[in-house]
């Protein structure tokens, strides 16, 4: 019994160690059309908010679940660094849910962005173009 307690222990604490590191399962890898696919859904679901909502809780609510949609995805390496400051951009906008609308979003590289906005007819999910197709004048 007094081996017992300790090994007990020891496997509690690897266990809770274990759990402690696990932040579910890996981003699935996806294409320029799934990566589009994923931008565009979320892109209506905040147009839609912004027209619909009539609490600012309600717009933030959006942006978590876009963010919670892009972390679940692994883009094409190229496409990478714009995907962590997308991400970080939403972030931000979560505190306040409107400011999106004034501030432009990061965008990839020109070639990347070009090549983005010349499959977004291709994906169903991109009924209206983005700003990929459409970049900010400041931009």
């Amino acid at each position: 019994m007094a081996r017992t307690l300790p090994a007990l222990a020891l496997a509690a604490f690897l266990g809770l160690l274990f759990l402690a590191c696990d932040d579910g399962p890996p981003p699935s890898a996806v294409d320029d059309e799934g990566y589009l696919a994923v931008m565009c859904a979320n892109l209506d679901r905040f147009s839609d908010a912004i027209l619909v909502e009539t609490e600012e809780a309600g717009i933030a609510a959006v942006i978590e679940d876009f963010i919670d949609e892009l972390e679940a995805v692994a883009p094409p390496a190229d496409l990478r660094d714009f995907h962590e400051a997308f991400i970080e951009y939403l972030e931000d906008a979560v505190d306040d849910p409107t400011s999106p609308l004034v501030l432009p979003p990061p965008l990839p590289d020109d070639d990347v962005r070009e090549r983005l906005a010349g499959k977004e007819r291709s994906v169903e999910e991109c009924r209206e173009p983005t700003f990929f197709s459409n970049p900010p004048a400041d931009q």
